[in-house]
């Protein structure tokens, strides 16, 4: 039975490679309530990223095309919380999604990833310290 990972970097993993913890391969721990909801935290920042990266209209496989979505707001609550707001211009949507801290962090890091923006340090802190949690400990995870 493997350990359970830290939720933070649970959430960073799948939304930066969700292949990395496929329901399939760690089925026991996506038993657990908490990472399940980890699981749906992460799909819905990913969701976020497709449609703020993908190229609209597609071009048959090819680059091409402006992403689908824009950002048309960005602001941080009194509760530290981020409200993001961005629009789909051709289908005359628009979507308000309100992030926790990291999942806004992973975000603009994946946007940055894509090729989408740049990331602020703090936030590469944030998602890279997330992310250490999987391997707290290097040396044992080669003993």
């Amino acid at each position: 039975m493997r350990a359970s990972p830290d939720p933070n970097a649970l959430l960073c993993a799948l939304i930066l490679a969700p292949g990395t913890y496929s329901r399939n391969r760690f089925f026991d721990l996506f038993e657990a309530s908490a990472a399940r909801e980890v699981r749906r935290r992460a799909r819905r920042v990913r969701s976020i990223v497709v449609q703020l990266t993908d190229p609209w209209p597609p071009r048959g496989g090819r680059e091409g095309g402006e992403p689908r979505a824009r950002i048309v707001t960005e602001r941080v609550l009194d509760d530290g919380r981020v409200q993001l707001h961005y629009r789909v211009d051709d289908l005359n949507l628009s979507r308000v999604a309100t992030l926790e801290p990291l999942e806004a962090a992973a975000l603009r890091y994946a946007l940055h990833r894509a090729g989408r923006g740049e990331v602020h340090p703090t936030d590469r802190r944030l998602v890279e310290n997330a992310l250490q949690q999987l391997c707290a400990d290097p040396v044992a995870a080669f003993a």
